[in-house]
């Protein structure tokens, strides 16, 4: 079925944005693209729909997600991975990758293969598995155990690679020993090398590293001597995880970080947990007691065990602090699509690319999905 989008401020890409703009649409692809909604030509066989002025932007892509209510990617089998699917769409989320944390070990998470090998996303698109450890720094341990953190062991990742083809990105400590042996290895299997829970330094990366998993948390601070992880940031070479919800950047910071580091160089993550979607109250979240309140879940010694937001709300942050929307596109969606080498097919409203669109109103609050040629809510007034 041909839908024409009609009277939408469309987010084109990171540079255009058209203010009563056109989309037309046939089945999942994007036919074409109008900057003014009263040049088109209406035909029969096309079904309108009046965006009365409401926003159109690519959906998101959330490359580390632990979850969503009351589902971890740890254990879910494929009826709990079409929920979260469901969920994530309905959230904004057009496309994920399910991250496995350090509370599974590699040989749980070795006979989960069967799944994932074979699992492509219900609603929003399963793009594949982020891998946070196990091989990650005792002294950055977030909410983990560290009888779970193991020193690398590179005939692991190898018997991984010969038995999935669906791993897209691993969190490593990169000081940790045999860690460039393991970074090496992920690179040339075209797998994203995020270096997270770590206490590396610049002299530690070396020309394998991607990127850094959820900046300034579990890793060390900005110093003005010390060159971290945080420091190597606002060189602006590396892709840099941010969650912005608020709690687990300060504003003021990342005020500082959108002043000061590239816009291709970010993408916003939510980190989520198995809270996400759920009322506030205590939850188990990787062998932890927690306790989920408003937009934060905490540990009992104060740690944050994940986030309980979507991007979309991540977005309502930075739009607050004055982003853009063409920048909230690049945070949102292009920069990741981009990272994973999917931007061809995503991550802009341009034609040839699958029509996986948010409709919101100025403020960001959600007011329909479309995803794989379907609207993720029946009814919705513009």
């Amino acid at each position: 079925m041909k839908y024409l989008f009609t009277h939408g401020h469309i987010i084109v890409d990171p540079y255009r944005e058209y203010m009563d703009g056109a989309i037309l649409v046939e089945d999942e692809r994007i036919i074409d693209v109008f900057p003014q909604s009263n040049k088109v030509k209406e035909t029969e066989d096309v079904k309108i729909i009046d965006l009365k002025g409401s926003l159109v932007m690519p959906g998101n892509f959330d490359t580390h997600t632990h979850g969503i209510k009351g589902i971890s990617f740890d254990t879910a089998d494929r009826e709990k991975m079409d929920e979260a699917s469901l969920e994530m769409a309905k959230s904004g989320t057009t496309s994920f990758l399910s991250s496995i944390s350090y509370d599974v070990s590699p040989d749980l998470f070795k006979e989960r293969f069967s799944l994932f090998n074979t699992y492509e996303g219900k609603y929003a698109r399963y793009e594949g598995i982020h891998m946070e450890g196990p091989y990650l720094s005792k002294k950055h341990l977030g909410i983990g155990n560290p009888e779970k953190f193991l020193m690398p062991d590179i005939n692991v990742v190898k018997d991984i690679l010969e038995n999935t083809d669906k791993l897209r990105q691993m969190t490593i400590a990169y000081e940790l020993d045999g860690a460039k042996d393991i970074g090496k290895l992920l690179k040339e299997n075209n797998v994203k090398v995020m270096c997270g829970h770590s206490d590396a330094v610049l002299g530690d990366l070396d020309e394998n590293v991607d990127g850094f998993t959820h900046l300034f948390n579990a890793m060390r601070g900005l110093h003005h001597r010390d060159i971290t992880l945080v420091n190597c940031a606002f060189m602006n070479r590396w892709m840099c995880e941010i969650i912005t919800d608020g709690n687990h950047i300060d504003r003021n910071v990342l005020k500082l970080v959108l002043n000061n580091i590239d816009r291709d160089k970010l993408m916003i993550v939510s980190d989520s947990s198995i809270a996400r979607g759920l009322p506030d109250g205590e939850y188990f979240f990787m062998s932890r007691n927690c306790i989920k309140k408003g937009t934060s879940i905490i540990t009992d010694d104060g740690h944050y065990a994940g986030s309980v937001v979507s991007i979309n709300d991540e977005m309502k942050v930075l739009r607050e602090l004055g982003t853009s929307y063409t920048d909230l596109l690049c945070y949102s969606s292009y920069n990741a699509f981009r990272f994973y080498g999917l931007d061809s097919q995503y991550g802009t409203i341009e034609k040839g690319k699958y029509a996986d669109m948010v409709i919101m109103d100025d403020d960001l609050n959600i007011r329909n999905v479309y995803v794989k040629g379907n609207f993720i809510y029946e009814h919705v007034l513009y």
